[in-house]
């Protein structure tokens, strides 16, 4: 699946801890304002949970707590919209929005936004998982973003 075009709208916005809109974004900043923006799909914003970005219990439990309301979506079958978990020390803490072709949009402190593929040497062993916000999906075992390669 490749990259949808409106993702270069999101390259080279700016960092941001707790930044919640296009003046600044921190990872889960810029996956609420794609949801919000691209699926129409309001998530919460959470900068009451943490003071910094770096905050790695913290972030991490709060991970784990935001997940459980995702359906996990196994590698491979992951497709655009979902979002990508990767470990930073050793944790689950920084988020990522799946485009396609084993891609990510995401933002860290001191990188601008930008689309990076997490299969590549960086990321790879890091990913802890994907996830698939549940309203995308109904009765239909793969939902929202149906998978036509069946």
């Amino acid at each position: 699946m490749p990259v949808p075009i409106w993702a270069g709208h999101y390259i080279g916005l700016p960092f941001q801890g707790h930044g919640r809109d296009r003046s600044g974004l921190d990872c889960w900043g810029l996956v609420r304002l794609v949801m919000a923006e691209q699926f129409n799909i309001a998530l919460p914003s959470h900068t009451h949970e943490y003071q910094r970005t770096t905050q790695a219990e913290k972030i991490s439990a709060l991970i784990e707590r935001e997940a459980q309301k995702w359906k996990i979506i196994p590698a491979g079958r992951e497709l655009c919209g979902d979002v990508i978990v990767l470990r930073v020390r050793g944790k689950p803490m920084h988020v990522g929005m799946v485009l396609g072709d084993q891609q990510m949009l995401h933002i860290e402190q001191g990188i601008d936004s930008v689309i990076e593929r997490y299969s590549g040497p960086h990321w790879a062993e890091r990913v802890a998982g994907f996830y698939r916000y549940k309203s995308f999906y109904g009765d239909s075992p793969e939902g929202f973003f149906e998978d036509d390669s069946n």
